[in-house]
């Protein structure tokens, strides 16, 4: 696409813009769909994300050590959502104790920083692990993150490169079994059906 400027003294320039690639994001996960694997690790002393199980400390855990006894359930979070951030984040916090009482464990997974995920961790005495997702790697892997197709492109309110809200119960066979996917930001997960989810493969031998 070409755009002609004008400049002060009249002079014409024909400038031509770059059209957005096409999307690339990952297939959104559905329940009975396998999730992709990562890898928790160290760098410089706190754990992030990645999708090669290489670790310099050789401290990395995989997804399936996560999943070994218990299912998971994985959230991605972020602060730059404005309104819609505390509110995720509180429901979080009243899921944790009725996911682990139900058998599971949840791992949240952010774009904040390792220094900022501790002082909100130790602000809002929070008994659920979060992660720093480095790159966006595992948000990218799991249909939750794209940069071709950015949230702030049709939300308004959001100008930073952000997850999608989601939420996702992982089984101890690496089957997803309960999805949500806020894509509107005007939905909220349907805890009975996720608790229930957890629940199920807790009794599943």
């Amino acid at each position: 696409m070409y755009y002609e400027i004008e400049d002060e003294l009249g002079n014409i320039s024909t400038i031509q813009l770059k059209e957005r690639e096409s999307e690339e994001r990952a297939e959104d996960l559905a329940a009975g769909d396998f999730a992709p694997i990562f890898y928790l690790k160290s760098v410089d002393g706190v754990q992030v994300t990645s999708v090669s199980g290489f670790s310099v400390a050789d401290d990395s855990r995989s997804l399936m050590e996560l999943i070994a006894y218990n299912p998971l359930v994985l959230s991605f979070y972020c602060p730059c959502w404005g309104s819609y951030a505390p509110k995720h984040l509180a429901a979080l916090q009243e899921l944790a104790p009725q996911i682990e009482a139900f058998g599971g464990r949840l791992l949240v997974l952010t774009n904040e920083s390792p220094k900022e995920i501790a002082r909100i961790t130790k602000k809002l005495n929070l008994d659920f692990t979060i992660i720093h997702d480095k790159d966006f790697n595992v948000a990218r892997s799991y249909g939750v993150y794209s940069e071709t197709s950015p949230i702030w492109d049709r939300i308004a309110g959001i100008s930073e490169e952000v997850f999608t809200p989601s939420l996702f119960v992982i089984g101890k066979d690496r089957k997803v079994s309960y999805v949500f996917v806020d894509d509107n930001f005007d939905g909220t997960p349907d805890r009975k059906e996720l608790l229930k989810s957890v629940y199920y493969w807790k009794e599943k031998k």
